[in-house]
């Protein structure tokens, strides 16, 4: 299995699943929030990730991702250079899940001030 066929069948279905019944609860704060998550994310997890791979503690077989996207950095840099995009993308779908995943369990505010509000009416 390529790490692409693993997106397809185990975290882009999910991922479609919660934007799909979240879609009319998602606002601006929440995509500034997941913006700055993404970004805390990729600062953090690049370098300890590609370390991780130069160390050998885990790495990724050949022909089961589409390219390394800094691979000629991985001469120069222990940090850089030593993963594929899929693990990158990697990070982008597990942060959005995080985030869509605790919307779906945060109440939802704006249904309960419109229930509220016609609570009061005749």
């Amino acid at each position: 299995m390529t790490y692409w066929q693993y997106h397809l069948l185990f975290t882009l279905p999910l991922l479609v699943v919660l934007t799909v019944v979240l879609r009319h609860r998602i606002k601006r704060p929440h995509i500034l929030c997941w913006l700055v998550l993404c970004g805390i994310v990729f600062v953090f997890t690049t370098p300890w990730d590609n370390y991780a791979v130069f160390l050998g503690i885990w790495g990724f077989g050949e022909g089961v991702s589409l390219g390394y996207p800094f691979s000629s950095q991985a001469t120069q840099l222990t940090w850089l250079g030593h993963i594929p995009f899929e693990e990158y993308s990697f990070f982008l779908i597990e942060a959005t899940l995080v985030c869509l995943v605790s919307l779906f369990f945060l109440p939802n505010i704006s249904s309960r001030k419109s229930k509220e509000r016609g609570a009061g009416e005749p």
